[in-house]
């Protein structure tokens, strides 16, 4: 294969599948690359075998071998006059240092992600005179470092430490680096202050000090050149000046930093992201009488500003902006600020936003139409948690993939998507118009969005059925809660892209589907709080992990079909009609055992990112490389501690729990329950659950809420139950429990009266009743009474209970004004009393009051 480059001077082989075997005798061949300066092996197969090949190549200069698979050690004979070398991405370890220290020709040394770990020993490298680029980034070197210890490097231009866990103080010797002109300390655990020196490092340009423990104010002057600069997430605070013309990228966030007073900066900001800085007085340090007001300057004065996130802040006011404000701008965040009333947009030639996030503030009135209807190249839209009304319309937005609309007024059809979407093969990928006032039926022509991938229309007055057509698409979220969607179920969910489907609180009727059990891919299913019946069917199980049929007529779940759930952490079958006995085979579910991540987002993340970071001084566009990550919420709502609360997101990996309550169950707790040792939440109340608490309960070590109340319990609460550390809610109430209360230690000590009330028997401290012994155990024949006594609420029908008394209540009160409104004696009656009390009522107050201010 090589023979016919033994004349090239540079090889670059990366990014292919190359290993030893790539020729009859595999790496050998390399050897005759007499006259080869520069080799690039980046991303291939290669291993340790190849490196004495390589140490023949007498004119090699350059060595590239990123992202190959060698480990251990480097040999470094023949590789002398190495110049260059970089060996990322692979396993080496530490004692590699040793070897490389006597390369005393390289300039250029790069061993980034190597997972070496311990302290770095960079004693090892100081012969390295003519080193410029040192790259050790993504490791695990864990020691206090000093740079005066980088004094050797006389020539040092580029240092790159990010990634690993250094401490130590930045302000020793990093002035001593004259030369140096990129530095990136991003990740670490330096701490203490900045030097005030910083600005004698005349030729840097590029300084990351994102994510230490740096306190302290801020240097008087910075580089003169410097055209990056990233402090976020330390501890920092002082006042910083723009006073710099070179500067591009400024990253302020998550620390206490103002800007001087009085000056307007004039130069050329390519991004600046200062979200969570508390920027409330930003302009108190400008212009004092615009406080809070957003800083307009930033539009006027940058004419080459393409990304400006100013979200988390407290701006606040009418907001203005226009095409003609914004000339190079692709990115504009300022969510979560204070921001009210109409949004002014003036009309410009070219607007060229791809990206716009008004999201969580104020705002109201109608979207402007200039904005939908200029702004063509919009991507992303998000407007969401604001007061917009209207109807929705989207004008010229025929590039749009994310459009969040959710948790405003908006009101009318889905009609005014048609034409900009009907025709076409792509819409949204994101579609959320959740909590609006929107009506009418989802469009059939949404099933033609073959990219359409998450849909939430939550909290609207939509009504209809679910169409097939909706189906057949690759949609992996589906939520259509709370709407007044009726009819049956459809059979056709057949597709293999479904990961949570929400069809909670509407009016579907008729049984369960199997086909909708029986997606491969489901996550979470939610059909609580409609019309259903019937009995649950599922074969497979498949991945679901939350599971809820709350408030249906359910009558019966196949022991052996719960049992199949293996992915399940939060299972709701509460208020149904289920009877029999609980299936003992509940222990096999998973509920978040260890090592189960449960949760991953509804779609593929790099759906919603856009390109990297800007990470330097290049003048390529940075339209396509800030990241943007869309903001939809994967959520399942789950009674636990006598609340109702919603998990989201990779909080759900964090929860797990199971509700039987309010059915019909009968016979003992299976002492098998005892095993679900990750579960957080288990109610099994308001059942007719005999017999004796298990034991085995003690073995719930993660538990957090149990209750166990209005069942017909018997026997001691046991003392194991101590040993739940984490136990928060605890309720054995309204049962036929006997003996002595646990001990108030540790988590009992937090539980009231209420936890254990309707239990006759029980004494202890927390029910206020003397135990005469150990066990205080009733006789026969008061157990058989409190058992005919405690039977007698579950006769009663609370739903019964309060329709009978509404309807009697009026009843009563209409037959009261039908007398009186029939027999006119009373009615004079009545209005006699009345006037008579009033007016003694009256004269009593008026006496008094007066005695008061005489």
């Amino acid at each position: 294969m090589f023979q016919q480059l033994k004349e090239f001077k540079t090889l670059n082989l990366s990014y292919n599948h190359f290993d030893c075997s790539i020729d009859d005798q595999g790496c050998e061949r390399l050897s005759k690359l007499k006259k080869v300066e520069v080799l690039d092996l980046t991303w291939n197969r290669f291993n340790n075998i190849i490196l004495p090949s390589l140490g023949t190549l007498t004119s090699l200069k350059t060595l590239i071998l990123g992202s190959n698979r060698m480990e251990g050690c480097f040999p470094i004979q023949g590789f002398e006059r190495l110049e260059k070398l970089d060996i990322s991405w692979n396993i080496f370890n530490g004692s590699i240092l040793l070897s490389l220290g006597t390369l005393t020709s390289l300039n250029t040394l790069i061993f980034s992600y190597n997972g070496m770990e311990g302290s770095f020993p960079i004693q090892e490298l100081k012969n390295l005179k003519s080193l410029k680029f040192l790259d050790i980034s993504g490791n695990g070197f864990n020691n206090t470092l000093s740079f005066l210890e980088f004094s050797t490097f006389k020539r040092l231009e580029t240092l790159n430490l990010g990634g690993n866990a250094f401490t130590g103080s930045i302000s020793e010797g990093l002035c001593g680096l004259k030369d140096l002109q990129h530095l990136d300390l991003n990740y670490n655990k330096f701490g203490g202050t900045l030097p005030q020196c910083l600005g004698n490092l005349t030729s840097l340009t590029f300084l990351d000090l994102y994510g230490n423990q740096l306190i302290g104010y801020l240097p008087s002057f910075w580089p003169p050149k410097l055209q990056s600069l990233d402090l976020r997430y330390n501890h920092l605070e002082g006042v910083f000046s723009f006073n710099y013309s070179s500067l591009e990228v400024i990253r302020l966030s998550g620390n206490k930093i103002t800007f001087e007073n009085g000056w307007i900066p004039s130069f050329q900001l390519r991004a600046l992201i200062m979200q969570d800085c508390g920027l409330e007085s930003i302009l108190e340090f400008l212009f004092h009488h615009l406080k809070g007001r957003f800083p307009y300057w930033l539009l006027q004065n940058n004419g080459g500003l393409e990304i400006l996130n100013l979200m988390n802040n407290s701006f606040n006011g009418q907001l203005e902006i226009g095409a003609k404000m914004l000339p190079s701008m692709t990115y504009l965040n300022l969510a979560r600020n204070h921001f009210e009333g109409d949004i002014l947009f003036s009309a410009g030639d070219d607007c060229k936003l791809k990206t716009l996030d008004l999201s969580h503030n104020n705002f109201s009135g109608e979207v402007p139409e200039r904005l939908l209807s200029n702004c063509t190249s919009l991507s992303l839209l998000r407007l969401s948690h604001n007061n917009f009304h209207g109807q929705i319309a989207l004008f010229n937005l025929t590039q749009i993939d994310d459009l969040q609309l959710n948790d405003n007024q908006f009101e009318g059809t889905l009609s005014s998507l048609h034409t900009k979407f009907s025709h076409q093969s792509y819409g949204p990928i994101v579609l959320h118009l959740s909590n609006n006032r929107l009506h009418g039926e989802i469009p059939h022509w949404m099933g033609n969005f073959t990219g359409l991938i998450y849909l939430n229309l939550r909290d609207n007055l939509f009504q209809g059925q679910i169409s097939c057509q909706l189906l057949s698409t690759e949609i992996e979220y589906l939520d259509l809660s709370y709407n007044s969607f009726s009819g049956l179920l459809p059979s056709c969910f057949n597709g293999n892209s479904l990961r949570q489907i929400n069809l909670q609180g509407n009016r579907f009727s008729g049984s369960i589907p199997e086909a909708l059990l029986n997606i491969s891919t489901l996550n979470s299913l939610d059909l609580s709080d409609n019309e259903l019946s019937g009995t649950i069917l599922n074969k497979s199980g498949g991945n679901l992990s939350s599971l809820f049929f709350y408030y249906e007529e359910i009558i019966s779940v196949a022991s052996f079909q719960i049992g199949s759930l293996n992915n399940v952490s939060l299972l709701d079958l509460s208020r149904n009609s289920f009877s029999g006995s609980i299936p003992h085979c509940l222990y096999n579910l998973s509920f978040a055992r260890e090592g189960g991540h449960l949760y991953a987002p509804p779609f593929s993340d790099a759906l919603f990112t856009w390109g990297i970071e800007y990470r330097g001084s290049s003048k390529t566009p940075l339209a396509n490389t800030y990241i943007f990550q869309a903001e939809v919420d994967e959520e399942s709502e789950f009674v636990t501690k006598y609340r109702a609360d919603t998990y989201k997101n990779k909080a759900l990996n964090y929860m797990s729990g199971l509700d039987l309550s309010d059915n019909n169950l009968t016979g003992e707790i299976p002492y098998e329950l005892g095993a679900l040792s990750h579960i957080h939440a288990l109610n099994l109340s308001h059942n007719q659950l005999t017999g004796s608490i298990p034991t085995s309960f003690s073995n719930l070590s993660e538990i957090e809420s149990l209750d166990l109340s209005y069942n017909i319990l018997s026997g001691q609460i046991p003392v194991e139950l101590i040993d739940l550390n984490f136990l928060e809610a605890f309720s054995v109430a309204h049962n036929n429990l006997s003996g002595r209360i646990p001990d108030m230690k540790r988590q009992f000590s937090t539980f009231e009266s209420k936890s254990y009330e309707g239990n006759p028997f029980l004494c202890g401290t927390q029910v206020r009743r003397k135990c005469h012994n150990d066990n205080d155990e009733p006789s026969p024949s008061q157990m058989e009474s409190r058992q005919e006594a405690s039977g007698k609420w579950y006769e009663i029908d609370r739903e019964i209970f309060f329709a009978s008394f509404s309807v009697t209540f009026i009843i009563f009160f209409l037959s009261v004004i039908t007398i009186l409104y029939v027999n006119s004696y009373w009615q004079q009656r009545l209005i006699y009393h009345t006037r008579r009390y009033l007016f003694s009522c009256y004269y009593f107050l008026y006496d008094n009051l007066v005695k008061l201010f005489i």
